[in-house]
């Protein structure tokens, strides 16, 4: 990754710091499923240089990074943050410094579901009662995350969720594409 594109998001009083990150983020997201391959990677990677996992916090900067300038050119990242230029600060596509860096895998956290949902799906599924499904799942215990989320709003489904990220650092530069949310399990991104 030698290329960057810094997204900041401009403190607004009339709109909340979560709602702003839940608008960017939808847009970046839609423009990374344009880019996406036939295996559906894409070569743009995500980090949150402001990432603060004690606080939950993902900050207020966006960097996407990718190994060359015209594939951030490609993405055009000016054509979908349009309707947000009062709300965020786009920089021009700079190069990753040239000094020692530190690497970061940001990637997506699955949280288990929870059990009165479970319990209307397995309902559902196996034709009984929910207090039935309720039943059946009375051990069940509720998995809470403390990771840093944007809520975003499913293109197809139209359901709201939290995508939780989480950042794992790791010693070395590695990128075998990234996921239409610029995540990836396995590829990282510089640091500094």
């Amino acid at each position: 990754m030698k290329f960057y594109i810094e997204v900041t998001l401009i403190q607004n009083a009339d709109i909340a710091h979560y709602f702003l990150w839940e608008k960017v983020f939808q847009q970046i997201h839609l423009g990374l499923v344009e880019m996406q391959d036939s295996k559906g990677n894409v070569q743009i990677g995500i980090s949150f240089p402001e990432y603060d996992a004690e606080e939950y916090r993902l900050g207020n900067k966006l960097r996407l990074f990718a190994e060359d300038e015209a594939t951030l050119k490609q993405f055009d990242v000016q054509k979908w943050l349009n309707r947000l230029f009062d709300y965020v600060h786009i920089t021009r596509i700079r190069p990753v410094p040239d000094r020692e860096l530190t690497y970061s895998c940001y990637k997506r956290e699955q949280v288990k579901e929870a059990k009165e949902r479970l319990a209307r799906r397995k309902a559902k599924r196996a034709g009984i009662s929910i207090d039935e499904a309720l039943r059946l799942l009375e051990n069940y215990k509720d998995e809470k995350v403390k990771t840093p989320f944007v809520n975003i709003k499913s293109q197809s489904s139209q359901h709201r969720f939290r995508l939780f990220i989480l950042k794992q650092d790791r010693d070395k530069l590695l990128n075998q594409g990234f996921s239409s949310y610029g995540l990836s399990n396995i590829s990282t991104v510089p640091e500094f």
